[in-house]
Order: C-alpha cells, then sequence, then structure tokens
C-alpha cells in the first residue's frame, strides 16, 4: 500500500533557490496539498505578455464601421509559438450620440496571420517585470488598411462582448457613469474550453459604431509557450 506523505508548510516555509532542485511537496497541517494554477507558474516562468492600445488619459479612437481586416487591436502569432489567451478588456470612453445606437465588441482567434498592416505599433509586455523571456508575437492597434481577414479557414469569433449597446448620453468626452455601460471584458476563467491559437494564427479584438467613432482603451494578457510544448 502506497504512503503518501506532504511536508506541513503554512508559516515556516521551505523554499528552492534554483531550478532542477528536489523540494517537498507542501500541504496544510492536517495535510490537504498546496497547488499554484497552471497560468501563474507560466507567469513565475516569464511566459506571460500584456498590450494596452491608447495610454495613461489618452484613449485611442477605435473603429467606426465594422471591417473584419482593421481589427482595432490584433495579436500575430508566428509558426513555432502557440498563445492561450488570458484577458480581454475593452474599456470605453466616448461613444457619442450620433450614428447608430449599436456597438458591436469581439473578438476572433484564427489561422489566419498577417504582419503586413497600416496599424499603429504596440508595444508587448512581459507580466514578469524582468521580462526573462522575450514574446514571438507582433502587435499593433487600429489597423485602417492593409489587413487580412481572419474570418477564413479554422476562426472563431469566441467572444462578443456587446452586440447592440445604449450609447452615452454626453457627445464630448464624458464617460458613461455606469461601469456595466464604460467596459466588456472577457477572461479565461469564465471559459468551459480556452481558446488555442497555434501558430501562425491571429487574436483579432474589434470594436465600433457605425456612423461614429468609438475611443477607449483595449488591454489583451495572454500566455506564450513553444508549440513544440503541445504538438
Amino acid at each position: 500500500m502506497a504512503d503518501l506523505r506532504i511536508k506541513s508548510g503554512t508559516s515556516s516555509v521551505d523554499r528552492g533557490v534554483s531550478d532542477a532542485t528536489m523540494v517537498d511537496v507542501r500541504g496544510t497541517r492536517d495535510g490537504a496539498m498546496f497547488t499554484a494554477p497552471w497560468l501563474t507558474a507560466l507567469a513565475l516562468e516569464g511566459r506571460c505578455f500584456g498590450i494596452n492600445t491608447g495610454t495613461g488619459t489618452a484613449p485611442d479612437a477605435l473603429g467606426t464601421t465594422y471591417d473584419a481586416t482593421k481589427p482595432d487591436a490584433y495579436i500575430t502569432v508566428p509558426s513555432g509559438t502557440t498563445v492561450i489567451p488570458v484577458l480581454i478588456e475593452v474599456t470605453f470612453e466616448d461613444v457619442d450620440t450620433s450614428g447608430t445606437n449599436i456597438i458591436d465588441c469581439m473578438a476572433v482567434l484564427s489561422a489566419v496571420a498577417d504582419t503586413a498592416t497600416t496599424s499603429t505599433a504596440v508595444v508587448i509586455y512581459n507580466m514578469r517585470t524582468d521580462a526573462p523571456i522575450a514574446s514571438n508575437c507582433s502587435a499593433v492597434a487600429v489597423v485602417t488598411g492593409n489587413g487580412t481577414t481572419p474570418l477564413s479557414g479554422n476562426f472563431l469569433e469566441f467572444w462578443r462582448g456587446t452586440a447592440g449597446y445604449v450609447e452615452d448620453a454626453n457627445a464630448g468626452s464624458t464617460a458613461p457613469t455606469s461601469e456595466l455601460n464604460s467596459k466588456t471584458v472577457w477572461d479565461i476563467r469564465h471559459a468551459t474550453v480556452p481558446p488555442v491559437i497555434v501558430g501562425s494564427g491571429s487574436l483579432s479584438v474589434y470594436t465600433g459604431k457605425p456612423g461614429a467613432g468609438v475611443t477607449g482603451w483595449i488591454t489583451v494578457i495572454w500566455a506564450e509557450i513553444p508549440s513544440t510544448s503541445i504538438v
């Protein structure tokens, strides 16, 4: 019969100082095992990354009429790299009162990749501040031309943050007063099956209002691993 034992560690914890070192499995004093989520392990390794479109109090001018070739945030995943989206957050500052009363917001994963868009370059940051690993991906914001539709081959519109919207009653830059009307979020914790983008491929985020511009910010966070880890 197997005898499984765990070294208790609640107030006094032994920590390793290097990799490839044998350590005890840690648990509570009554024998319950402590575990860490896989995404936390990837973040500690330096394999989680993020982008922001817009900076500080200066939002981006996001889309008007929806165009599949013109996402507002676009991440290209090269061959040999796999990306798992973790968080997508779209925050609206001003949606105006002109145009239609509809705002669309969505995200698409696709096996189609495009690195030749007319767009604004976006810096990819490591979620670990000393950045031990560099991202293999590239990211841009507010694509205005030369884009390729991701809606072909193997693709999926896996998130719709809004599909119809009561817009800001203010025609200026005053933000809506309700968070429910000013921000929409996709979180991997709410996904029964996580999206997995095996490069080459892409992640596209869109938001737009026909007949009027939208200003706001987009945040995207993802985990990134070599494709050889899964294929």
